[in-house]
């Protein structure tokens, strides 16, 4: 019988296929990749890492680059997103414009969910010519003598950690609204329902992981809730809930 965690990990891809295709009909299609005996890991990417093209009025201006690694949560068996990528580079090659990146468990002081810039300003250059002696992150406390130009790629914007961070559906009606990408005439459509799934799912976790605090605000919106007959009130903080 077929591995669950497969079964999940292959319906993913196949959303993605299709969220990428309401946009752009000919993307490559999303493949999964399994790997690891110890602990099991798939990486999500396009056939063959190809690009998916994104056109301006016919033109074919970007590259529009997608990778997902997924594992399966140690506290139930639904797959858990380790890492993700997505962003957009000038076509057939040259530096990123810009890309939002999610890492479940940076290795630094870093906002889990962030956003990376690759644009030049004076301004911030000589910001960051400067030792940053109030971080926790070794880098940026010997920004001064690192040796490069500092660039603003480096920065880590944060964006609404764990539960709240932007999808890839939000980053494609971006690229639609600020910088008019060709796609279907059901685009925004099916992006906005895939967006609404998403989030849906992301209000029953935030529901079932503070559902102390869910009994508490149905109540004074005048529910009657009544908790289990086992049940004992959460006495620590969501994890979640503190996450840069």
């Amino acid at each position: 019988m077929t591995d669950s965690r497969e079964e999940q990990v292959h319906h993913f891809a196949d959303e993605l296929t299709r969220t990428v295709r309401a946009v752009q009909p000919d993307s490559p299609k999303f493949t999964v990749d399994v790997t690891g005996t110890s602990e099991w890991l798939a990486a999500i990417t396009t056939e063959d890492s190809k690009p998916v093209v994104l056109t301006i009025g016919g033109m074919r201006l970007l590259d529009l680059l997608v990778s997902y690694r997924c594992t399966i949560s140690e506290r139930h068996s639904w797959m858990l997103i380790e890492t993700s990528e997505f962003g957009v580079r000038p076509h057939n090659g040259g530096e990123w414009l810009v890309r939002m990146d999610y890492v479940h468990r940076p290795a630094e002081d870093v906002p889990c969910a962030h956003l990376h810039v690759h644009a030049h300003r004076d301004a911030w250059t000589f910001l960051m010519t400067r030792d940053g002696a109030g971080s926790r992150r070794r880098t940026v406390r010997r920004r001064a003598s690192a040796g490069r130009v500092p660039q603003l790629s480096d920065v880590h914007f944060p964006l609404g950690g764990p539960r709240l961070r932007p999808t890839l559906e939000d980053f494609l009606i971006m690229l639609i609204q600020d910088l008019g990408i060709d796609h279907e005439p059901d685009a925004l459509r099916s992006l906005t329902t895939s967006r609404e799934e998403w989030r849906r799912n992301q209000a029953r976790a935030i529901i079932s992981s503070s559902r102390d605090m869910a009994a508490e605000v149905l109540t004074e919106l005048g529910w009657t809730v009544t908790p289990p007959p086992d049940h004992e009130p959460r006495t620590d903080t969501v994890k979640w809930m503190t996450r840069y």
